[in-house]
């Protein structure tokens, strides 16, 4: 301990004295370790300070400028700017100090030679870099190093630009310091050419698609994407906070991946509002500017799981109406983000998430039905294993589109109720720019819905169950549970777990049943032309099958002579 005091003490007269005379640090340590006979140990320590803290005293000065708030550089105390330059990089490199040691040596050198004010001065300054980005801090700077390092894709990107700059910013910083798994990379550059862009789409064989004069975009191979973004401002600063919340106004030069730590530009409270895990507005006016903010708002606390900002919060509130002058493309992908998250009634419960869904469904929604729905999906002990299981697994059902059946579900949940009388799903689906697809689906669950209530009240009734199976498909799952939500009574819990058990038990024989005897024997066997009536006599024997009553052709037929005098056209749904 003695030792790296000493040393300590030879940096900050080495770091003192090249400045005041004008002179290398490196030849003043020289000149200074000549002068007594210090330990091999003293020598080394105090090299790596002086000749660690010059190499890097610019990105270090704006450090201390950023972290001494109100405070210019010049206005520090010449003593207390130097003990700080050489604690910053011990702090931030040097791995063997554990960080509290760090802190309290240039405490204790500033109390000694820096006036009555230095150690708490010091102290403040260093404690909140170490939270933000030392080695004791909550965020996961070693995480963050660690995947940028062994990206292959983003080393192949340094490699191949030239002199370019290129900063990475936004999500994918915030999602590895908080040590979560980042998704696609956004990319600052100053050159109005693109050249890296296109060098290293050109290296990936791929195409660089300009979306706009001043962003391109790249599909990797491996299915990533990076958007490269023109620098708007005359500065990286001014880009960053045309940004939406402090969290996302955060950048990493490329060139320097291996000091993050020292490196990564925060112009606002971007780090704090992390380890705080805070959302908060860069600008009063971010909302005004792109009004999907206020939405994206919850989609990040239900991503992240952070606290919304009080002020945040009463902005959401004046200004929800704004809401309505977005795409409804682009308020579909957000609220379906939010959807996803498997508690995203937890995120909603706020008056003002209340209030944007109103503006956005244009009515109030129920989030009451959305918990029951979210509770029941995640009770394994309720529902049952291979249940929940199957539940699972269909409601991820998306085919090419990336809203899924339980979004479409979550969806249903918030806004129907049975005592409207008209219908409005498919309307709702279609504001929201949703595929013919997925409307339908959000139709057939509303006009299923009375018909599922009649099922239950004559359960015994196996027809009548096979009938409905039939009729709703795989529909079947989604009015089953939003019946049982929205009626979440003990006696329809046994009866709709029932018919969901039957469904998935038989979902091969409803979707894709055999065979047995096809429309034109039946028109010659029983002198029948073809329309509405052979359509029933089909449908018929395809619930005579689900039931367990007809297994052949010759069954099939003596069912459909029995059936024919009592047939009616089917209605379709």
């Amino acid at each position: 301990m003695k030792n790296r005091r000493k040393a300590r003490e030879i940096a900050l007269q080495t770091l003192y004295e090249a400045k005041i005379r004008g002179v290398s640090s490196r030849k003043i340590l020289e000149i200074n370790l000549t002068r007594y006979r210090f330990k091999p140990e003293v020598k080394e320590f105090a090299e790596k300070l002086v000749l660690g803290t010059s190499q890097y005293l610019s990105p270090i000065d704006f450090l201390i400028k950023k972290y001494a708030k109100n405070w210019s550089l010049e206005r520090i105390a010449i003593v207390d700017r130097n003990i700080l330059r050489f604690a910053i990089y011990e702090l931030l490199f040097l791995d063997e100090v554990p960080p509290i040691v760090s802190i309290n040596e240039g405490v204790e050198i500033a109390k000694r030679y820096g006036t009555a004010d230095s150690g708490r001065f010091i102290n403040g300054i260093l404690d909140k870099i170490r939270k933000e980005r030392g080695p004791g801090s909550s965020l996961e700077w070693d995480h963050l190093k660690n995947i940028l390092q062994s990206d292959s894709c983003l080393n192949e990107l340094v490699r191949s630009k030239k002199k370019e700059k290129l900063y990475l910013v936004g999500g994918y910083i915030r999602d590895l310091l908080l040590g979560k798994e980042p998704g696609d990379l956004d990319l600052i550059t100053e050159d109005s050419q693109f050249s890296a862009a296109k060098n290293f789409a050109y290296q990936q064989e791929k195409e660089l698609i300009e979306l706009n004069p001043q962003v391109r975009r790249l599909y990797l191979p491996e299915g990533g994407v990076i958007d490269f973004t023109l620098r708007k401002s005359c500065d990286l600063r001014g880009d960053l906070f045309l940004r939406d919340f402090t969290i996302n106004a955060l950048a990493l030069d490329l060139d320097f991946i291996k000091e993050a730590s020292l490196f990564l530009l925060d112009p606002a409270t971007g780090l704090e509002d992390l380890t705080n895990r805070k959302i908060r507005l860069l600008r009063k006016n971010s909302f005004d500017n792109d009004p999907l903010r206020i939405l994206r708002v919850f989609r990040l606390r239900a991503k992240l799981e952070f606290e919304i900002e009080k002020d945040v919060l009463a902005l959401i509130r004046s200004k929800s109406r704004l809401i309505n002058k977005v795409a409804r493309e682009r308020i579909k992908e957000e609220l379906f983000l939010i959807l996803r998250n498997p508690e995203s009634y937890k995120y909603l419960e706020d008056p003002s998430a209340a209030l944007l869904l109103k503006n956005i469904l244009g009515q109030d929604v129920h989030l009451d039905s959305l918990k029951r729905l979210e509770i029941l999906l995640s009770q394994k002990e309720v529902v049952g294993k291979e249940l929940k299981g199957e539940l699972a697994v269909h409601l991820k059902e998306k085919n090419r589109e990336a809203v899924t059946r339980g979004d479409l579900l979550k969806l249903a949940a918030l806004t129907f109720s049975p005592k409207k009388e008209k219908a409005h799903l498919a309307s709702l689906g279609q504001e929201l720019k949703l595929s013919a697809r997925k409307v339908k689906i959000l139709e057939r669950m509303e006009k299923l819905y009375p018909r599922l209530e009649k099922v239950i009240a004559k359960r015994k009734d196996s027809y009548s169950v096979a009938e409905f199976l039939i009729l709703a498909k795989k529909e079947t799952v989604e009015v089953c549970l939003l019946l049982l939500v929205l009626n979440p009574k003990e006696a329809y819990r046994s009866c709709i777990f029932e018919l969901l058990k039957e469904y998935f038990h038989k979902a091969d024989l409803i979707l894709h049943p055999p065979r047995l005897i096809g429309g034109e024997e039946l028109m010659r066997e029983l002198d029948i032309s073809p329309g509405p009536l052979l359509s029933s006599l089909l449908e018929k024997i395809h619930q005579a099958q689900l039931v367990g009553n007809v297994k052949s052709r010759s069954e099939a037929l003596k069912y459909a002579r029995k059936v024919l005098p009592t047939l009616e056209p089917i209605k379709k749904v």
